[in-house]
C-alpha cells in the first residue's frame, strides 16, 4: 500500500453539502472549526478501502476522493462523533486514488484536511491487458511513412502523458543570488526533472520572449541549481524557470526579476594637486563611474569635515577650502558606484602653506564660425579652466611666427573665475592663428599657457567664383577680365 500527502502538488476543489431541512441550536460563540488529526487508511481491498480520523469536537463526516483531482464525495451527515469512519466502495484494483476528509461541527465550522494518495491492492485492467495494446502500437509505428504521421502520433502520445501524469510543479517561488555579471538561481520541482532558466533583460522585455537560455548540465534532479553568466552589472532581468521529466511533462513558474550588483570602484592615482594657505585640491581616477566623498581632518587640532559631489564620472578633481594655514592634514577618498557600494580609499597627507603656486590652465578649446555675406566675417570662441579663482588675459598673434607682435585682449569682466570664455571676431577667414592665455590667482602668482594655434575657416565660393577659377586654369588672359 502507497500512502503519502501532498500539500502543493495539487489543486483541491471540494463539493460541501449543507444540510438540508435540518434545523441546528448555533452556538453563537463558536467559530473554529473542527482540528482534524490522526487521519488513517485499513482495510483496503480490490474495490474497497476505510478511512479514519478525528476531530477535537462532535462533527459529521466527510470524504472527497478520486483517481485525480475530481474528488467523489462519500459522506455521514450527522455531526455526533469525534472518531469517524468510512468505507469507500466501488474502487477499481491497482489505482491510485486521492482523497481528503472533512469535517463540520453543529455550528457550520468546516474543518479539510491535507490531500492523502493511497493505491488499491490488485492489478489494474490497464496493467494486466499492458502487453498485447503496447506490442500493437510498437508494430504500427513501423508502418509509418510519412511526418504528419509521426506528428499525429506525437500529438497523441502527449495527450496520454498528460492524461496518467500529474503536472510537474514548480514549488514555490526560485531564489535569486546576483552577483555582478553572474545571477545563481535555485529551484525545487516535485519530482526528477531537467534545469532550465529562461531570461531577458528587462529594458528589452516584450512580456512574453525571453531573449536567453541557459541548463544545468546535471542529471535530472528535484533541487534545481543554474547559474547564469554573461549579465551586466547593475542591470534588472526578468526570468523564469523551467523543468522536464523524463516523459516529457514539463513545468514553468512565473515570471520574476532580479538585479545584478553594481561593478564595485576602485580608486586610482589618488594624488594632491595643490595646496594653498587655507585650501587644497584633490585628485583621482575611478573604475567605474562613482559619486565622490573627501574626509579630512586637522591632525593639530582633531577637527573633522568632509565634502561630496553626487554626480557620478571616473575623473574627479575636489577643492576643500576653510582650512588652517600651517597644519597637517590627512585626507580619505570615498566612491559610492550607481548600485550604492562604497570603497574607502588610503589616507592622503598634505600641510597647508602660504599659496605660491600659479593657477593650472586646463580644458582649453577654440571654435570658429563664419557668417557668409559681402565681406565674410569670423566669430571665434575660446574657453578654458582654472583649477582656482583666476584673473586670464588672451594674446594672440597671425602665423605660426613670432614676426609680429601680439595682440593682448582683456576680458570686459574682471572677475576672478574659474570658467573663462573669449569671443574674437576680428580674425579673417582661412588664416592661422596662434594664441597664448595667461592667468594670475587672488595672490599674485601668475603663469602663461603654452601656444595654442587654430585655423579659421574659409569663405564658401558662390557658382560665379568657381567658374572663373576653372577659366583661369585653362586660359591664363581670364585672369585679365575686369582690368581693362
Amino acid at each position: 500500500m502507497i500512502f503519502r500527502q501532498k500539500g502543493i502538488a495539487y489543486i483541491l476543489f471540494s463539493i460541501v453539502l449543507s444540510y438540508s431541512n435540518a434545523t441546528l441550536v448555533l452556538a453563537a460563540a463558536d467559530t473554529v472549526p473542527p482540528v482534524i488529526t490522526a487521519v488513517e487508511v485499513s482495510d483496503v481491498t480490490e474495490t474497497t478501502m476505510k478511512v479514519h480520523w478525528k476531530t477535537d469536537e462532535k462533527s459529521d463526516s466527510l470524504v472527497n476522493y478520486g483517481l485525480r483531482e475530481d474528488y467523489g464525495i462519500v459522506r455521514k451527515p450527522v455531526a455526533d462523533k469525534t472518531d469517524h469512519e468510512i468505507l469507500l466502495e466501488g474502487l477499481e484494483p491497482g489505482r491510485k486514488y486521492h482523497f481528503r476528509v472533512v469535517s463540520s461541527d453543529l455550528t457550520g465550522n468546516q474543518g479539510i484536511s491535507a490531500d492523502y494518495q493511497v493505491e488499491t491492492k490488485g492489478q489494474a485492467a490497464s496493467q494486466s491487458a499492458a502487453a498485447t495494446p503496447v506490442q500493437t502500437i510498437v508494430d504500427a509505428l513501423k508502418t509509418v511513412t510519412t511526418i504528419a504521421e509521426l506528428k499525429k502520433i506525437q500529438e497523441e502520445v502527449t495527450k496520454a502523458v498528460k492524461g496518467v501524469t500529474d503536472l510537474l510543479a514548480i514549488v514555490g517561488p526560485p531564489t535569486v543570488i546576483p552577483e555582478t555579471t553572474t545571477a545563481l538561481v535555485q529551484w525545487t520541482t516535485d519530482r526528477e526533472s531537467s534545469s532550465e532558466v529562461l531570461f531577458a533583460p528587462s529594458s528589452g522585455f516584450s512580456g512574453t520572449t525571453y531573449t536567453f537560455s541557459q541548463s544545468g548540465l546535471g542529471a535530472p534532479t528535484r533541487v534545481h541549481e543554474v547559474r547564469i553568466i554573461g549579465l551586466e552589472a547593475f542591470t534588472e532581468y526578468h526570468f523564469k524557470v523551467r523543468s522536464t521529466d523524463g516523459v516529457g511533462v514539463t513545468g514553468e513558474s512565473n515570471d520574476y526579476t532580479f538585479t545584478t550588483k553594481a561593478a564595485l570602484p576602485q580608486i586610482k592615482n589618488l594624488r594632491v594637486v595643490k595646496v594653498e594657505e587655507t585650501s587644497a585640491t584633490l585628485a583621482w581616477d575611478t573604475s567605474v563611474p562613482a559619486k565622490a566623498l573627501i574626509e579630512y581632518q586637522n591632525l593639530t587640532t582633531g577637527e573633522q569635515n568632509s565634502k561630496g559631489r553626487p554626480t557620478l564620472a571616473s575623473t574627479q578633481q575636489m577643492k576643500i577650502d576653510g582650512l588652517t594655514l600651517g597644519s597637517r592634514y590627512v585626507a580619505f577618498v570615498t566612491a559610492e558606484n550607481a548600485g550604492g557600494d562604497r570603497v574607502k580609499s588610503s589616507p592622503i597627507t598634505f600641510i597647508t602653506v602660504k599659496d605660491t603656486a600659479p593657477p593650472i590652465i586646463s580644458n582649453v578649446t577654440n571654435e570658429s564660425t563664419i557668417f557668409p555675406g559681402s565681406e565674410a566675417r569670423i566669430q571665434t570662441i575660446i574657453s578654458w579652466l582654472t583649477d582656482e579663482q583666476a584673473y586670464c588675459k588672451l594674446a594672440y598673434r597671425e602665423g605660426v611666427t613670432a614676426a609680429k607682435d601680439a595682440i593682448v585682449i582683456e576680458p570686459q569682466d574682471k572677475s576672478f573665475t574659474e570658467h573663462h570664455v573669449e569671443v574674437i571676431t576680428d580674425f579673417a577667414p582661412a588664416t592661422v592663428y596662434k594664441f597664448a592665455l595667461i592667468c594670475a590667482d587672488q595672490v599674485g602668482n601668475s603663469i602663461q599657457s603654452e601656444d595654442f594655434v587654430l585655423f579659421t575657416p574659409a569663405k564658401e565660393k558662390n557658382i560665379i567664383d568657381i567658374i572663373i577659377e576653372n577659366f583661369q586654369g585653362t586660359f591664363g588672359w581670364v585672369k585679365n577680365i575686369g582690368k581693362h
